[in-house]
């Protein structure tokens, strides 16, 4: 039976491809079917956690953001 990967690493997996995608092509050059591609789950596996492109990017956004705050907490 093969091994599942846990709903956390699969989103985590999406926005790390999305991160390059958006660097590579920029926001509006980038498609939900280059992230796919990019990650390697299908675009519905994608949709699963997402609704859409700017939902990824909203996300991305919070990831960066705790981050920072993290930072700037330690500084």
């Amino acid at each position: 039976m093969p091994e599942q990967v846990p709903a956390v690493s699969v989103r985590e997996q999406i926005l790390d491809a999305a991160v390059f995608c958006f660097l590579e092509r920029g926001y509006d050059r980038t498609s939900v079917d280059d992230i796919a591609a990019r990650s390697g789950f299908s675009t519905a596996e994608i949709h699963h956690h997402f609704a859409d492109k700017s939902e990824i990017h909203s996300a991305l956004f919070e990831v960066w953001s705790e981050l920072f705050s993290g930072w700037m907490a330690s500084a």
